[in-house]
């Protein structure tokens, strides 16, 4: 491994820069001392010294902004030794490290040549990404022959809060029905984030899979993925296909623990249930070409690049453009249900080359900013340090690359509000691990910047990021949202300086760029409330105030007409009056709402306008008939907006098999 030393700048300049008692200029430094090339080619063949600039060029170059005879003396204490030290990468072994750059010289000594090669190169790793990506198009097909339905980790058949419309209507069939699949790798680990109501209880972080246990069905909001890892029809590791039948309305789900996922118990009816099942009819391929072929000859390209290339900006931009298209192709698609069967190849392509062209621009403005040629080796001869960097730079880019694969697994932490971070088991210990070693990261990134006199002009800098983000959190109506590969931008700064903890952070934080906008494309960092919300709750207590239900008991004449026969049970619920604002409209602390909707087991049976009529004038009726299958049943109550989308529902009220009624704690 390399080892982070530190030379006295000017110990073989003094004569070139006449010993720059103004050494505020990073650029000057950086330049003279190390990224300045000292051999030119005269006639395309022989190297021959390159000519140092002369000392008043030199010197013309220093005075700058953040000098520092311009700053105040309290501010003098930031700048540093005098004369800066600069930091720069000691090899081991440079002899042997230099070896992969001298044979490719000497096999290609042309420079168009090399040229050549490195197109055939890239041709090469652009066919290992398209070719096991087609292939893991056309290998799926039902018994028809044709494509079958490709689906993501989240993918459900039943939406949640009241999005199936009234009785489900918006996603019928519930049953007569089968369909192949396609899941991709990794699901067993996709959790759902907002509470999702299942019955008596609301579960968040964990797989969304209700039923499966005592080989019974499935409800129908469970992750159609995580059913079929449970049920052991698909393998997490790999992905796969399988077969989803409904079977209608089931009256039970069993919990059980299988294949690494716990499922969720249920204990009432539901009107869609299904089951997961193979069918030999189903011709997929497993495991999933994309994983086992594209990732391991990616991974051998960037080495290659990396070893052979003495380029920084070759390196950066090569690196970042094929991992993205890994990335945005290969490893983390977009949602796969929303792309076109037929033409799936196409509709993926749309969606890549939509976020390629802005991060591109992005990736342009880094370099441009030199903060890859201010970390990574220079192009200096000879190489001595193509090992090194490959070491220190390509394993945090693959990581944060695949981040959401090869970290949020291993650490507890999806969201970092306070409620989400006490919902999560080892959440606050892993964040309080994070911090303390973000914090010594920055100290590190702080010494290593005063050392070299730079400190003033990156304190600048961060102060105008925090001033500017300041100002943005004021703004009204909007919430500052600060993305993890928004927050990547902001530290790739901080980077800038030739150290191997410079080199493996600057690797890591383009990494995490990488993985977010290639999986979701940019995003805005302001919001409304609404836009960062989701499917998320609004909170704040917006939700409609029930009156006490009323439980009658159904009667029915006996045998010959003679006695009363209880044939069933009816509970009547009524909410209280509204307080109207003055203009009319209908608010719920400072919330326009249009109506009010009854969940019962999970789904929407009841949806009253109050254009219509008002709340208070409003009647909902359940009826519970002798005969059937009972079971306990469960009432939610919520408001809906404007479309008809729904607020927050109530906890869950029950209705007992013997008619009596609780709401539990807290629920009025």
């Amino acid at each position: 491994m390399a080892q982070d030393t530190t030379t006295k700048y000017g110990d073989r300049e003094d004569e070139v820069e006449g010993r720059l008692s103004e050494a505020g200029d990073e650029e000057a430094q950086l330049l003279d001392g190390e990224d300045y090339e000292q051999f030119e080619l005269d006639d395309g063949s022989r190297p021959v010294p390159r000519q140092q600039p002369p000392a008043s060029q030199a010197q013309s170059r220093s005075p700058g902004l953040w000098a520092r005879h311009r700053a105040p003396r309290w501010l003098a204490f930031l700048y540093g030794p005098d004369p800066p030290k600069i930091h720069t990468l000691s090899p081991l072994f440079p002899s042997v490290q230099e070896l992969p750059v001298k044979w490719l010289e000497k096999t290609f000594p042309r420079r168009w040549q090399r040229a050549v090669l490195l197109v055939v190169f890239l041709a090469a790793w652009a066919a290992s990404l398209a070719v096991p990506l087609v292939l893991s198009k056309g290998t799926a097909t039902d018994a028809s022959g044709t494509a079958i339905r490709h689906t993501d980790c989240v993918d459900t058949l039943w939406k949640r809060n009241n999005e199936c419309g009234l009785d489900g209507v918006d996603c019928h069939p519930f049953t007569n029905t089968s369909f192949a699949f396609r899941c991709p790798a990794d699901c067993a680990s996709v959790r759902v984030l907002n509470p999702h109501h299942v019955g008596p209880q609301d579960v968040n972080f964990r797989p969304l899979v209700i039923g499966g246990g005592g080989g019974g069905p499935y409800r129908g909001d469970s992750f159609l993925c995580g059913a079929a890892i449970h049920a052991g029809v698909i393998d997490d590791a790999t992905g796969g296909c399988g077969v989803a039948t409904l079977v209608g309305e089931y009256y039970q789900y069993f919990s059980s623990s299988q294949h690494g996922i716990d499922s969720i118990p249920f204990d009432s009816h539901f009107p869609l249930s299904f089951t997961v099942t193979t069918d030999p009819a189903v011709r997929c391929t497993a495991p999933d070409p994309r994983w086992t072929v594209s990732l391991p000859l990616s991974i051998l390209f960037t080495v290659l690049l990396s070893v052979f290339t003495t380029s920084p900006s070759l390196l950066f931009f090569t690196t970042f453009l094929g991992i993205f298209t890994h990335v945005a192709l290969i490893s983390d698609p977009p949602n796969l249900s929303t792309l076109s069967t037929t033409y799936f190849i196409p509709s993926l392509v749309s969606h890549y080359a939509s976020r390629l062209l802005p991060a591109l621009f992005i990736a342009a403005i880094l370099s441009q900013y030199n903060y890859p040629r201010h970390t990574l080796p220079p192009k200096t001869s000879p190489p001595t340090t193509t090992l090194t960097k490959t070491l220190l730079y390509l394993p945090p880019l693959w990581l944060g690359a695949l981040s959401n694969r090869a970290i949020e697994p291993l650490i507890p932490i999806t969201r970092l509000t306070p409620s989400d971070l006490t919902a999560q088991p080892g959440a606050l210990a892993a964040l309080a691990i994070i911090t303390g070693l973000i914090t010594a990261l920055a100290a590190l990134q702080i010494r290593t910047l005063y050392r070299e006199a730079r400190l003033p002009a990156y304190l600048a800098l961060y102060a105008a990021m925090a001033g500017g983000l300041g100002l943005l959190v004021v703004l009204p109506g909007l919430h500052l949202r600060v993305h993890h590969y928004v927050l990547a931008l902001l530290l790739l700064p901080g980077t800038a300086a030739r150290t191997g903890v410079s080199v493996a952070c600057q690797g890591l934080l383009v990494g995490l760029f990488v993985n977010g906008v290639a999986r979701w494309g940019l995003d805005s960092v302001l919001q409304t409330g609404d836009m960062l919300r989701g499917d998320g709750g609004v909170g704040g207590g917006v939700l409609p105030e029930v009156v006490a239900p009323l439980v009658e008991r159904l009667m029915g004449a006996g045998n010959g007409g003679a006695g009363g026969v209880e044939m069933g049970m009816r509970i009547w619920f009524k909410w209280r009056a509204l307080v109207t604002a003055a203009e009319g409209r209908r608010l719920v602390k400072g919330m326009p709402v249009e109506g009010v909707s009854v969940l019962v087991n999970d789904v929407e049976r009841y949806r009253g306008w109050f254009a219509e009529k008002a709340l208070e004038d409003q009647v909902f009726t359940w009826t519970r008939n002798i005969g059937v299958v009972v079971a306990d049943e469960y009432f939610r109550f919520g408001f809906v907006t404007e479309g008809g989308r729904a607020l927050d529902y109530t906890e869950a009220g029950t209705w007992f098999v013997n008619g009596s009624w609780s709401h539990g704690a807290g629920y009025w």
